[in-house]
This record gives C-alpha cells, structure tokens and sequence, in this order.
C-alpha cells in the first residue's frame, strides 16, 4: 500500500510537473506571441506612418506645383492678353478693364476639387493697416467681391494670413504661405496652402489655394486601407511563429515592401511624369538617361532635343489652349516616329527623344527624314502648322557623361535655330563657340534698328498692316503705332494716296505675276519696284519709292514685307543712278 501510495503520489507529481511544464510552454509561447505581435505592430505602424509621411510630402509638393504652375500661368495669361490688347488699340483703362472681366469670366466658370480656387486682390496701400486692398474676384463667396481687407485680420488660430501675403508680394514678388478658416460655427478649422503672385502693372495680386484636409483624408484612408492587411498577416504569424517566425517575419516584410514599392511606383509616377503630355519631365527623363548609360546592355545611344519653331507665335495667334494642343500633336508624332525610344518633354516646348543601341549612321538617317517638314494638326476648325528643330549627339563615340551629352545635344539644338529652323543637327566642336546671343533678336527689334521705314502687311484680303517701325510711323507724322493704325485703318491700301491707289497695286500684281511666270516653283518669294505718294497725318504730300517681298508665311499667309524710302530727303540723281542697273524702272508719279 505504501510502495502503491508512493507511486501514485510520483505520478501526481509527475502529472503535476507535465501539466506546468505545458501550461509553461504555453505560456511562453503567449508572452512570445504577444512580443512578437508587439514588435510587430509597432513597427508596422512606423513603417504606415512613414509612408504616410512619403506620401503626404509627396502630395504636397504636387499641389504646391500644381498651384504654383495655375497662378503663374494666369500671369503670363495676363501679360500676353493685355500685349495684344494694346496692339489692337485700347487704352490702357480700356485694356485693364477688359483684363479683368476675363478673368472675372475664367475664375467663376472654373470649378475644382479640394475646395481649390483662385482668387484676385488688388492693393490699395503698401503700407497695410485697415483697407490697404481690395478683393477684387473671389468666386466663395462671391458676396465678397469688393470687401476692402485689413492687414490686422486673423484667421482661425490667430495668425494674420493677409499680413503674411503682403511681406511676401513686398520681399519677392509672392510665394506659399498657409491659414486656417473655420467654414462655420459647427466645423472644425480648416487649413489652407496658398499661392500668390504679384501682377505690378495692376497691383494685383492673384491666388490660388487647395484645402490640405483633402491630403489628411488621403493620407488617413492609406492607413486604413493597409490596416486589414497588417491583421491578416497578424495572425497567419501567430499560428506558425514558433516554427517558422524568421519565414513569417521576412513574408510579411516582403509583403510589406510590394505595397511600399507599389506606392512609391504611383508617386513616382506622379513626380517623374508631364501630366499634360503623358510623357516623362525633365526629372523622369533625366533618370532614364542615367539608367540606360549605366545599363550593361547599353553599347551606344544617341540623344536629341526637339524645340516646337516659333511656339509662342501658335499661343498668341490661336490661344494657349492650342499651344497645349500642339505640345500633345508633337507628343504624339514623336510616339509615333520613334516607338521604341525613351522620350520626355524636358520643359515648355522642348522635347528629349534617347535612341538606344542604334548606330550613329542609323540614327541620324532617321532623324534627318523625320524631324525636318512641316506638321500640322486641326484646332476648332482651323488647321495650325508648325515646324521642329533639332539637336543630337551620340554616347559614347562623342559624350563620356550624361551631363556632357545633354550639353551636345543643347549646343546642337542651338545650331539648328540659329541655322534657320524646320532642321536637325548633328553636334560637331565648332557648335560649342556659337553666340547665343543671335536668338535673342526679333522682328521687332531688328525691324526698329533699321535705317529707314519699314512695313509688313497681308497681301490678301484687307492687305491688313501687321507691323510697321518708328521710321515709317514718323514718316506719316503719326504719334505712335497705335495713332499710326488708326490713321492708315490698319491697311496698306490707306497708305498709297487715294489717286494712285488703283495703279500702284496694279503695277505691284503684275510685277509679281511677270517674276512668278518667270520662276516658275523654283522660287519661293516675289520682288516689285514702284513709285508713289503718300498723305502724312498734318497733310503733306511726299513722293516714296516703295521696295517690296512678297512671301508664304506659315501662320499669315501671304504677306509683303516692303521698305520705303522718302524721295525728298534721297539724292534723286543718285539713286536712279544706283537702281539704273535693277531690273525695269520704277513705275513714275503721273
């Protein structure tokens, strides 16, 4: 009985100690899942909240450019709107307030997401205080409009936003700055990034600014979306943990980073792509050509610039909305011509095209038959032409570096503007030494230096005046180039003295039919000589020589451009002289 006792007292015992070293291991195994949970979800949580942090700075900086881009937009808008304004002949109160009324129109009719708007305020006094501006346009609300606004004014949390906007137009011409408004009594504040920028000719000063609770809530439905995923892998963890938890760990890390890669793949989208094109920007394009140079599989590469001829005539004849249109044509035909290059849009009209593992022979072949010619596309019933330039060098038979290739392909681009446009260019030594300078000159500029009167004018319809320089606005005793078009009513046919109207573009068409009939398509512009008079502004009769070209201009048509030369103040003997070798006589004053 003893010996039967102590038996069943050592199994007691022995079931005692198996059931607390079980109960042991359990709860070992708990407190080791619970730590490795815990582990687990502080640091996921700091992994979510630094991508959250990513993703927030990333959103940020796309709306800051985003409204950056908006408001200096709308400034050159301004500025070209109010140049052409004045070609046209309105004063300058007729130009502002015609200014304005469009952007009253474009302000009120644009509607945007994240409670996004723009706005104008017009400064009254630069040294602030009460009433120092006025606002001017504010589409929310529009009862708004014309309220006169302090410098003293606080927003939600204290802060004075207009003080803030004021130093800003003050020390650089406008910037970022940020204030909180409380929509009403039974909302929370909201905060708002602003942009303004300031217009002098004016004193306006346009913004622009978006809510950031739409980047919180961004930000906040990240978290939430990767919570579920977090719990999932919580528990298949806890179930193999003791077997497998190094597996489990490196699983779910490996999880982890397919979201993280993902979302940086959608923000690098966003930071590295041309939202208007589709293509890469500068920053994307950049990244590739660095890539494809330190790629193995990269034996030789040739670099382009593209620079659309003239884009600035295209926005001012037809608008930016067709500039636009014709940076998405060019986009478009360069997807086209080269389907299996790398191709960015590096800035404004300027394109990049990277051509991988072709030969120099190959590559210029194919940019000489693609990049020259004219191309055009159809903008609200009209058909815009326009034509390219560019510039290429080849890596690594001329450029060691990226940098040193891009180099190339600029200085080659310049080559190709400065040669005459509508060209490509292969980069060559001697391009490094070209004067830049030489683009700097226009039309106007050259015209205003010449030594004596010049005009530019349709040879159809209305022969409508286009341009016309300080001698020949003197000439007619006008005050300036508005009086001038305005005493000549824009046309050609009231600058020739009503009697010898009819003969002067009589000679001047059969002139051109004789050169025309003469050259056959061999020739590409068109000369005439004739004699007439002209009435000034106070009345004078004087008697002009009138030396015209007439030439196709992509934009305009035909057009004439024409020097005139005053008879009374030239030494008739000797110019007859010198034009005694011309071809024909000019035809005489009856």
């Amino acid at each position: 009985m003893k010996t039967h006792n102590n038996t069943e007292k050592a199994h007691a015992v022995s079931d005692q100690d198996t059931k607390f070293s079980a109960l042991h291991v359990v709860l070992m195994v708990i407190i080791v899942l619970l730590e490795l949970n815990c582990i687990f979800f502080i640091n996921s949580r700091m992994l979510i909240r630094r991508n959250s942090e990513i993703s927030y700075n990333s959103i940020l900086k796309v709306e800051k450019s985003t409204l950056k881009s908006a408001v200096d937009n709308t400034v050159r808008d301004i500025e070209s709107t109010r140049m052409l304004l004045e070609s046209q002949g309105e004063t300058d109160e007729e130009v502002e307030a015609d200014i304005q009324n469009r952007m009253y129109a474009k302000i009120h009719s644009d509607q945007y997401d994240d409670g996004r708007y723009m706005w104008i305020n017009k400064i009254l006094n630069y040294n602030g205080g009460d009433d120092y501006a006025v606002r001017l346009i504010h589409p929310n609300p529009t009862s708004s409009e014309g309220m006169m606004l302090s410098t003293e004014t606080k927003d939600a949390e204290g802060e004075k936003p207009y003080q803030t906007e004021l130093d800003l137009i003050k020390k650089s011409g406008g910037g970022f700055y940020t204030y909180s408004y409380q929509p009403d009594e039974n909302t929370s504040p909201v905060e708002k990034i602003t942009y303004c920028a300031y217009y002098k000719d004016y004193d306006w000063v346009i913004c622009e600014g978006v809510n950031l609770s739409s980047i919180h809530d961004y930000e906040t439905s990240q978290k939430k979306l990767l919570l579920p995923h977090l719990y999932h892998a919580s528990l298949i963890m806890s179930l193999v943990c003791m077997v497998i938890t190094l597996f489990t760990a490196w699983g779910f890390a490996s999880r982890y980073n397919r979201v993280l890669v993902r979302k940086n793949k959608e923000l690098n989208d966003m930071a590295y792509g041309d939202f208007l094109t589709g293509l890469y920007n500068r920053g994307g394009l950049i990244r590739q050509l660095d890539t494809l140079i330190h790629e193995d599989s990269t034996r030789k590469l040739t670099g382009m610039f593209i620079d659309l001829d003239d884009f600035k005539l295209i926005n001012d004849l037809y608008g930016h909305i067709a500039g636009d249109e014709a940076l998405r044509h060019l986009a478009d035909f360069l997807r086209q011509s080269f389907p299996d290059a790398v191709i960015g849009r590096t800035g404004g009209d300027e394109f990049c095209v990277v051509i991988r593992n072709k030969s120099p022979e190959e590559c210029s072949a194919l940019l000489e038959q693609v990049i020259p010619g004219e191309k055009k596309f159809s903008y609200n019933g009209q058909t815009i032409r326009y034509t390219i330039s560019g510039g290429y060098a080849d890596y690594p038979s001329q450029a060691v570096s990226r940098e040193e290739l891009m180099s190339m392909m600029d200085s080659a681009l310049y080559a190709a503007k400065i040669g005459g446009k509508n060209s490509v260019r292969h980069f060559r030594l001697d391009m490094t030494d070209i004067k830049r300078d030489a683009l700097g000159f226009n039309v106007k500029n050259m015209a205003m230096g010449l030594p004596g009167a010049f005009l530019i004018y349709r040879a159809e319809g209305d022969e409508e005046i286009l341009f016309a320089n300080d001698h020949l606005i003197r000439l007619f005793e006008c005050d300036d180039y508005e009086d001038f078009l305005k005493y000549t009513q824009s046309s050609f046919r009231h600058i020739v003295f009503e009697e010898d109207l009819d003969r002067v573009e009589e000679s001047i068409r059969k002139q051109i039919e004789q050169e025309r009939s003469t050259a056959g398509t061999t020739q590409d512009s068109y000369d005439d000589y004739v004699e007439y008079r002209i009435q000034t502004k106070t009345g004078k009769i004087r008697t002009v020589i009138d030396m015209g070209r007439l030439v196709d201009d992509v934009h305009y048509g035909e057009i004439f451009y024409v020097f005139i030369l005053d008879v009374e103040k030239l030494n008739r003997e000797h110019i007859l002289e010198s034009l005694s070798g011309m071809s024909g006589t000019p035809e005489r004053v009856n």
